[in-house]
């Protein structure tokens, strides 16, 4: 059935593959001598890439921790530049409008990222991802991986940080038998866990003044970030957020997404805003010139009851060598209203049960690479590095880093966070997980010019906050200013850019 080979034919052949194999041999060969590797050579040898973020220790520091690793493992350098954040938009946006390329790598905010990408400033990075077993993609949570780090449909940055606000509080005050009679005696419910802002502030006003915790000092009712030029806007629109999110209705927090009318001096803000005027009575003395690193350190050494934040304090206060608050802090999801405003009605509308809206404040920091840069492939490699599972988890159970869970792997292995100190991990995590998970949570504001709306309002509301105006004249004035920037920015791309960041079509 089948032709007999020639005993020199088959020869032949056997020599051709041999020569063949050969030549694919030297060819290898000489590619590895020419790359550098046959002489010791690391990929990246000679290579220096720069990296831009706020200073140390929040979000520097994991550059730091790992930095020499990296290093080690590939031969190139890394260089950190830092600015303070009221710098930090500035300048990474003129550096990249100007095409400077003073910048390889870039770790910011989430918020940022329409600016960056819709101007093509940073490098798209689908092509580096879906060959990186490393970075394990799948295992960052779906709403930092499919919504926080993408824009106009493709893949900009990558998580490094989960960041929303959850509320925090001294549980073993709540449990105090005197303090509970005591409270119910004054206000009229059982002394608890707060689960609305009215409550927050009966708290706060209960645990104001007095020494409650029997260390001889004195302490107060609340402490939260309210510093002009910080991130205070994050902290009123966490209060916002359950006076104007209608739950299944999109906007509500920022604008009207049939108008681009901004909506922050609507009813429901305006009474967020009274109720944060309200709360500063009782907090900390300097309180308004306090910013989030700051409040940090604060709460860890035991001087107030209450606080809104990120996951650091959870972190700091039971694994910080200061902190005075081990084991005594509780953890629970941003308080809710009864009463909300309906923008689309224009009225108040009453919940018979508390209307939680959890808010994704910030939405974490992210890693982006400039679209000039003359090193991408070196750049992409250390934010993998930097964000990879094994060394995420290393920063986010580690203190002052600023980097907080983002991967489903940050949930799961428990023994991590009882190992370097946490006490109650599971509830610490708990309430992360329900605000990330909740169905009426609430992104931050994902347009181009977010970081002008953000300066605007911030203006305003350090005027409120030091008695300068009244609410409602504080927001009238910082909506102008909002409108204007629209109108500078062009009404009908914002609108559209804003309608895609709520998952809804455009105009």
């Amino acid at each position: 059935m089948f032709k007999r080979v020639k005993k020199k034919s088959f020869k032949r052949i056997v020599r051709k593959v041999a020569v063949l194999t050969v030549c694919i041999m030297i060819i290898g060969l000489w590619t590895t001598l020419v790359s550098g590797e046959a002489f010791g050579r690391k990929r990246f040898e000679g290579v220096e890439i720069t990296v831009f973020t706020q200073p140390p220790p929040f979000i520097a520091k994991p550059v730091q921790m790992f930095r020499a690793d990296w290093e080690r493992e590939t031969g190139g350098k890394v260089r950190l530049i830092t600015a303070p954040w009221a710098e930090l938009y500035e300048k990474m946006y003129t550096s990249f409008a100007l095409g400077a390329k003073k910048y390889d790598i870039i770790i910011f905010p989430a918020a940022w990222l329409a600016d960056f990408a819709s101007n093509g400033f940073i490098f798209p990075l689908e092509r580096f991802i879906v060959g990186d077993e490393e970075l394990k993609w799948d295992d960052i949570l779906p709403v930092y991986r499919e919504r926080i780090s993408s824009w106009g449909g493709r893949i900009y940055a990558i998580p490094l940080d989960g960041d929303n606000h959850i509320f925090y509080y001294r549980r073993d005050a709540l449990e105090n038998p005197d303090y509970q009679r005591e409270f119910k005696d004054k206000y009229g419910y059982e002394l608890g866990a707060p689960r609305t802002w009215d409550q927050v502030r009966d708290l706060a006003e209960f645990f104001n003044g007095w020494d409650w915790d029997g260390d001889g000092r004195k302490e107060y009712g609340v402490v939260e970030a309210m510093r002009k030029g910080d991130q205070a806007y994050w902290t009123f629109f966490s209060r916002a957020a359950a006076y104007t999110s209608i739950p299944g209705q999109p906007g509500g927090l920022f604008f009207d997404p049939d108008t681009m009318e901004p909506l922050i001096n609507d009813p429901g803000h305006v009474k967020a805003l009274e109720d944060w005027l309200e709360v500063k009575k009782f907090g900390v003395p300097g309180i308004v010139n306090m910013d989030s690193g700051e409040i940090r350190g604060v709460y860890t050494v035991g001087e107030a009851f209450s606080a809104i934040d990120w996951g650091d304090i959870g972190v700091m206060a039971d694994t910080s060598p200061e902190s005075t608050v081990k084991g005594k802090v509780g953890y629970s999801i941003l308080p809710g209203a009864t009463r909300v405003w309906d923008y689309k009605k224009k009225k108040w509308v009453e919940f018979p049960k508390v209307n939680h809206a959890p808010y994704l404040a910030f939405g974490g920091w992210l890693g982006a690479i400039d679209a000039k840069s003359d090193h991408v492939e070196a750049a992409y490699d250390f934010i993998s590095f930097l964000g990879n599972p094994e060394n995420s988890y290393i920063s986010v159970t580690t203190p002052e880093t600023g980097f907080n869970p983002c991967r489903k792997s940050h949930f799961e292995k428990l023994a991590g966070w009882y190992g370097y100190g946490f006490v109650h991990p599971e509830d610490y995590l708990r309430a992360i997980e329900a605000t990330i998970a909740h169905p009426n949570v609430q992104p931050d504001l994902r347009i181009p010019g977010a970081a002008r709306y953000f300066e605007a309002l911030d203006a305003q509301l350090s005027i409120a906050l030091a008695g300068g105006k009244a609410p409602q004249q504080a927001l009238d004035d910082a909506a102008k200013e909002w409108e204007r920037i629209t109108e500078d920015l062009g009404r009908t791309a914002q609108l559209n850019c804003y309608r895609a960041s709520l998952g809804l079509p455009a105009k």
